[in-house]
């Protein structure tokens, strides 16, 4: 692919690495709008800057009932079931679980709410809850201010090396159920 770094085994375009098609600046998408989604290549990507902010990609890390590297709290998977999604509690302490987890939840979101789908967007709505003044009306919070700079980092020299490997090994299985 011309104009294209590789990570792994995935080709990012270097022409707007993980650069939002709609910019988020202080409104929603307006109703009616059909949002454009992120592409799993930057999903990936903002997953693992969530995952470095919340836990330094420590598939270990507990803080109170948050659990893994992307500290999910038992609220997100119950809702997720609720949602008719077969998932685990266990789901949280791998970066698989995880990210599948942090999918189904902001895709639902970003889709419901008829929000841009951007880095900040799903940030927000990441860390403070889908119906927040941040996700809703599009203000920047400092959370997904600094998740979006790591996001815009095409080194990923912020990323835990297990992170790195971890994306790398991703254009090998597919990991959707």
């Amino acid at each position: 692919m011309p104009g294209a770094r590789l990570l792994g085994k995935t080709a990012l375009k270097d022409e707007s690495p993980l650069k939002a098609q709609i910019p988020l600046k202080g409104k929603s998408a307006l109703k009616g709008e059909s949002p454009a989604f992120m592409t799993e290549s930057q999903l990936l990507i903002l997953f693992l800057a969530i995952v470095q902010m919340e836990s330094s990609g420590d598939l270990n890390a507990r803080n109170g009932s948050a659990v893994g590297p992307a500290q999910i709290q038992p609220a997100v998977v119950k809702d997720i079931q609720s949602w008719g999604h077969k998932v685990s509690l266990k789901d949280r302490s791998s970066l698989d679980g995880s990210f599948r987890l942090f999918k189904i939840y902001t895709d639902r979101w970003v889709a419901r709410h008829k929000l841009p789908d951007t880095p900040q967007t799903r940030a927000n709505i990441w860390r403070h809850g889908p119906n927040s003044q941040y996700a809703l009306k599009g203000q920047s919070s400092k959370y997904a201010l600094k998740v979006e700079s790591m996001v815009n980092d095409p080194s990923l020299g912020w990323a835990h090396p297990n992170s790195r490997k971890w994306l790398a090994d991703r254009g090998k299985r597919d990991l959707r159920r």
